[in-house]
């Protein structure tokens, strides 16, 4: 029998070209080709590797997409109101009033949805602007017993096809209407680009009837049971030109006529303004022509006009107004208002400050009219003039000057598709006076409430807003937010 050493030399010579092979340690050999081991191992080794990269990207690719994602952009699902809980305690206190309410808005988002009504009226909405007819609603105010607005604006040059020969010109006309309170229509032409600048000009008419206009005296302290009504006429006639430095820049100004007629009367138990006033000199009372010269900067920002989360605006203007004819009409309008939006932590909290200035100074013994002072009063949305001070109803207060601060806290409680609802708290401060020289710390008025905002693809669709103040509480059903 042949030794172990000897078998494994017989077998190598049993080998073809065991010669010229080389054994290596996994006693295999190597004869100029790779042996069937070497070929299996180095397949192994190919796989791993790939099997290794294909877990290294996936796990890169996720983590980056998580990086990437907002995590606070709305979840789509089903049920609209399934929201992660709320753990703060100022967010629990301020959500606590929808939990009331939220089976019906859950069934109502569900029922649009499978109607698909909010992609329906989205695309006619669009359709329509796009043809040259844009809807306006506007507020609906009932603290201030008005009516619901409607109209709309028509875009003459959308509507006869010369858009894309005439891409800057402007030819509008515009239409609104309250019913038996509130009538407006004008008109602007223009360019809104000259010669591939930022120049723009145009002229305007306008003419507004408000018949429900609401007056309680000049000063801080005023009373409210000095309520009286008026008829307010006003047309306005006039040019604008300016120049856009950027998409965020516009300095504008503008010469304007108006002619207004006052008209007194007395409606919905209030009393005829030149009865309850007769012993006062009230300027502007029989109504005026006045001549304006106006320049305006303006810096806007903002995300979006209607639901902004970040960015802030900025107006500053300067008006010089001149009384025509037996007018005795003559002052400067100084104004400033600014609003800045603060994101907490994340875009579903967010801070709004604004300040609000006015200063009216006569000029060689002239007189300001009362409907030209600043009002403060009400929700500050069109057609009411008065500045925000939601816990008094609209037009409240008259003075000269005026300065108002705004703080609100807006917080987005749930998120389904691109419906949001919020709630606001909300302060308002301000305070009327002759000028800022007069200005005392306890003639500033409070406001303070709650408000729920739901809006649609960043347009505002409802605002429910309470407010309380030393005069009482009001109540505003509105389809904006004042800021």
């Amino acid at each position: 029998m042949l030794s172990r050493k000897k078998m494994s030399a017989e077998k190598r010579r049993l080998i073809p070209g065991w010669k010229k092979c080389k054994i290596r340690f996994i006693r295999a050999p190597v004869c100029g080709k790779q042996s069937f081991f070497e070929v299996n191992l180095l397949k192994i080794k190919l796989a791993f590797l790939l099997i290794f990269l294909l877990c290294f990207g996936s796990i890169a690719l996720v983590y980056g997409a998580e990086k990437k994602t907002d995590p606070y952009a709305p979840v789509y699902s089903k049920e609209p109101l399934k929201a992660a809980p709320l753990k703060d305690p100022v967010s629990m206190l301020l959500a606590f009033p929808l939990e009331l309410v939220k089976w019906p808005v859950d069934q109502a988002l569900l029922w649009t949805e499978k109607l698909r009504l909010d992609k329906k009226t989205k695309w006619l909405y669009e359709k329509s602007v796009e043809y040259g007819v844009t809807p306006i609603f506007d507020s609906l105010d009932f603290a201030s017993g008005l009516s619901f607005f409607y109209g709309g604006s028509f875009d003459l040059i959308r509507m006869t096809r010369l858009k894309e020969k005439y891409p800057d010109m402007i030819a509008k006309v515009s239409i609104n209407h309250g019913t038996s309170t509130y009538f407006q229509v004008g008109t602007e032409v223009g360019f809104q680009r000259i010669a591939e600048t930022g120049l723009h000009a145009g002229s305007f008419f306008d003419y507004e009837n408000s018949r429900d206009e609401t007056f309680y005296g000049i000063g801080p302290n005023s009373s409210l049971g000095d309520s009286t009504s008026y008829i307010k006429e006003k047309t306005t006639v006039g040019v604008s030109a300016g120049y856009e430095f950027s998409p965020a820049w516009d300095l504008t100004s503008q010469v304007a006529y108006d002619h207004v007629n006052i008209k007194n009367r007395a409606h919905s138990g209030k009393g005829d303004i030149t009865q309850i006033f007769s012993r006062q000199d009230i300027p502007g009372l029989h109504g005026d022509d006045l001549l304006g010269l106006s320049l305006k900067l303006t810096r806007d920002t903002r995300d979006s006009k209607e639901d902004a989360t970040k960015g802030s605006y900025q107006k500053l203007s300067l008006k010089f107004t001149e009384g025509v004819d037996s007018s005795p009409a003559r002052y400067l309008t100084y104004q400033l208002d600014m609003a800045k939006y603060f994101q907490l932590a994340s875009p579903r909290r967010i801070l709004v400050t604004r300040l609000f200035g006015e200063f009216n100074q006569t000029v060689n013994h002239g007189t300001v009219p009362f409907y030209e002072m600043t009002k403060l009063g009400g929700a500050g949305l069109f057609p009411r003039p008065g500045q925000t001070e939601r816990a008094f109803v609209y037009n409240r207060f008259c003075g000269q000057s005026a300065i108002l601060l705004n703080l609100e806290y807006r917080y987005t409680i749930w998120e389904y598709r691109e419906f949001q609802m919020k709630t606001a708290f909300f302060v308002d401060e301000g305070q009327v006076s002759k000028n800022f020289g007069t200005f005392q710390f306890d003639n500033f008025k409070t406001s303070y409430g709650l408000g729920f905002y739901l809006s649609y693809s960043k347009l505002m669709l409802l605002n429910f807003s309470v407010a309380h103040g030393d005069e009482g509480t009001q109540f505003y059903v509105e389809n904006k937010v004042p800021f």
